[in-house]
């Protein structure tokens, strides 16, 4: 891979008590200091405030482990000017009997191997520049993994010695033979004839764990991102780098891709010619083993599912102007990350293991039998969505978060649809082929209402973020046909800011931004 990336190699591995944007590099055990960092605030399923935790910057995802455990991903993303930006990291919460906290203790990634050509920011350390982002953790609780989207990586995870040990570069696809569309001709048109020398970083957002025949696998949605800052912009359009090789920029031209959006600051060679390009997101969901490697990647099967399903509405989205919200036309995200795939959950349902795929900007859930993970099968896709109504009314758009769960012997799926500000619940059959049953609205149309969701048994209850109105919605779906809001949790005495829900035995913790 041709890249002006910067690789980095740290000898050791040590823990890093992070103290506002710099790291002591020492092994400390602390109890719960303010570290100048985000918090995750625990309370009771009923809404009652138990404790809360001190963590790093930004804490992005919080994921309980056991009942008393708890990781966090402290994505530490930089200022809009990029003048200050804070150490991403991983926070280890333990729990006393009571639920209240004991122990907290936060690593950074200043002396974590890196292994392979890690994307990290021209001018940035890898301390800073590493934004963990969502985890995934193993059935026994040992291991854990955090995407790192940005970075196109994958942080390995030590639970038991809470120790980060190892960041795994996840390398990038060669888009030519992919059936990839990446042209801007107005037509659902994924070929394998693109131009040669381009590529698509993985990426992921969403991950997830499952095990199958004794091994763990962390299954990814491969989203794609690129960074958007005042200070800071790390894509363009390939026909605006003023060293494009003479041949890629022909090859654009004849593929109707001038237009297409690469990185900045990846494919030059040292002549300072862009060569290579490389693109945000493979448009795919992959499965690796527990150290890394890759073990299957869907390639263009969604893309070549959406051309022959949705031949009118392929690559299409959401956007707005003056006049409101609208359906963009045929083909409008074929030069920028196409569907987006980024939610994600996975179900076992007898002996059989099952993904949902959510797609971001397209709208609409995949369903693949990945029970062998070396040959996931795809079984459904599932689109309801009326793209002849204005999006305010065409229904569930963009899903974000997902959880599974088992309810009165009955296998569901629930999902956090962000811009419609939806939740919606689907019944899942032996087959892992999903059928909606009902859908409860809980905010404003494109405001962030529904984002990340959780579930708890006992009181059949959704705990779903809530950024419009800065709170955790409660949603019961005792009645699996009528899901209804039954109340909130309000954290506004302790933070004006959430990022992430997760629920546990009765216990309910929310990461939280710092309060300025």
């Amino acid at each position: 891979m041709k890249t002006a990336i910067k690789t980095l190699l740290a000898a050791s591995i040590s823990t890093a008590l992070l103290t506002g944007c710099n790291a002591t590099q020492q092994t400390q055990t602390v109890t719960n200091p303010d570290i100048g960092g985000g918090q995750v605030l625990l309370y009771s399923a009923e809404g009652q405030f138990i404790d809360a935790a001190n963590v790093g910057h930004l804490p992005d995802m919080v994921r309980f482990v056991s009942p008393t455990k708890l990781l966090v991903a402290n994505e530490g993303e930089p200022t809009d000017d990029y003048k200050t930006d804070p150490e991403g990291s991983v926070s280890f919460i333990t729990l006393n009997e009571s639920k209240k906290v004991a122990k907290v203790t936060t690593q950074g990634f200043a002396q974590i191997p890196m292994n392979g050509q890690v994307r990290i920011k021209p001018g940035s350390t890898a301390a800073q520049d590493l934004e963990p982002e969502y985890i995934a953790v193993s059935k026994d609780g040992k291991k854990a993994w955090v995407s790192l989207q940005e970075n196109n990586a994958l942080g390995l995870i030590d639970l038991e010695k809470e120790q980060i040990t190892e960041v795994k570069d996840l390398g990038s696809v060669r888009v030519r033979g992919q059936q990839m569309d990446i042209s801007d001709d107005g037509k659902a048109n994924p070929t394998a004839s693109n131009p040669d020398n381009i590529y698509a970083l993985y990426q992921p957002d969403t991950i997830a764990s499952y095990h199958v025949n004794g091994k763990d696998y962390v299954v990814t949605a491969n989203e794609g991102d690129d960074r958007e800052y005042d200070g800071w912009e790390d894509y363009t359009k390939a026909k605006k780098l003023k060293t494009l090789s003479p041949e890629l920029k022909q090859a654009l031209a004849n593929q109707n891709s001038e237009s297409l959006r690469v990185f900045k600051d990846m494919g030059m060679n040292s002549n300072g010619q862009y060569d290579s390009l490389y693109m945000a997101g493979t448009r795919s969901f992959s499965i690796w083993d527990a150290q890394g490697h890759l073990i299957f990647d869907s390639g263009a099967q969604f893309e070549q599912t959406l051309a022959r399903l949705l031949p009118q509405q392929f690559n299409t989205r959401v956007d707005d102007d003056d006049n409101g919200f609208f359906f963009e036309g045929l083909d409008a995200r074929s030069l920028k990350k196409g569907a987006e795939p980024e939610a994600l959950s996975i179900a076992q349902i007898g002996d059989r293991h099952f993904a949902y795929i959510g797609l971001e900007k397209q709208g609409g859930i995949f369903v693949y039998d990945i029970t062998n993970p070396y040959r996931p099968q795809q079984i459904q896709y599932f689109n309801d969505i009326n793209y002849s109504q204005k999006p305010e009314q065409a229904g569930d758009l963009e899903p974000e978060g997902m959880v599974n769960f088992q309810q009165d012997g009955k296998h569901y799926l629930a999902v956090a649809n962000e811009m419609s500000a939806t939740v919606s619940l689907y019944q899942l059959a032996g087959t892992g082929a999903i059928t909606k049953l009902s859908t409860v609205k809980l905010g404003s149309f494109d405001k962030g209402a529904t984002e990340i969701i959780d579930y708890n048994p006992a009181n059949k209850t959704l705990y779903v973020t809530n950024g419009e109105q800065q709170r955790i919605d409660m949603i019961s779906v005792a009645n699996p046909f009528n899901i209804e809001k039954k109340g909130f949790i309000d954290f506004s005495t302790h933070a004006d800011e959430l990022q992430s829900v997760s629920v546990k035995d009765g216990v309910v913790a929310i990461a939280v931004s710092r309060r300025d």
